[in-house]
């Protein structure tokens, strides 16, 4: 994949995520996305096969980016549900930790 085809597809991932955050997985749709990014549905789908696919990647930028600590929960899983449940716990403990408290 080109330098283009890599910036479509971070700004596909970025929008999604953004979207994902202030609107909700269920509230946002395949052409909210492609309206925020401006950005064709077709070009969205060479990318990713569905929405759920999409919501993965975001979910692989965020370990990646922002929570490397828990890419270590997260070896040896491949099954997406496993994955989310890892991070979850992962970020629940980090939580408890460092004795958060509110949202």
């Amino acid at each position: 994949m080109g330098t283009k085809g890599e910036a479509t597809k971070d700004k596909l991932i970025k929008t999604a995520r953004y979207l994902f955050k202030h609107k909700g997985y269920r509230n946002t749709t395949i052409d909210d996305i492609c309206t925020a990014s401006d950005i064709r549905r077709g070009n969205l789908y060479f990318y990713f096969k569905s929405k759920e696919d999409l919501a993965y990647a975001v979910i692989d930028r965020a370990i990646e980016k922002e929570f490397p600590f828990l890419s270590r929960l997260m070896e040896g899983r491949s099954v997406p549900l496993m994955k989310i449940e890892a991070m979850l716990d992962g970020m629940a403990q980090y939580i408890i930790d460092k004795d958060c408290q509110g949202g």
